[in-house]
């Protein structure tokens, strides 16, 4: 968060790298909240397939962040 706020104070917010570490943190944050909550309903203490989805998840949003955001 704290990376976050450094990057959109120095370069803006209407930057190309404001706009794609908005993107990566909206994904991250996503991340930490879908593996806290399935891993709670489900009440199963085996999460590997669920992190390995999630960062593989946050994986695709980085890449396509950088080449949405490249294009315009």
């Amino acid at each position: 968060m704290a990376l976050l706020q450094q990057n959109l104070q120095v370069f803006g917010v209407d930057s190309y790298l404001g706009k794609v570490s908005s993107t990566i943190m909206g994904a991250a944050e996503t991340t930490f909240f879908t593996i806290a909550i399935y891993s709670s309903v489900l009440k199963t203490k085996i999460t590997k397939q669920l992190v390995i989805a999630a960062l593989s998840a946050d994986l695709a949003v980085i890449l396509c962040s950088v080449y949405i955001f490249k294009i315009f």
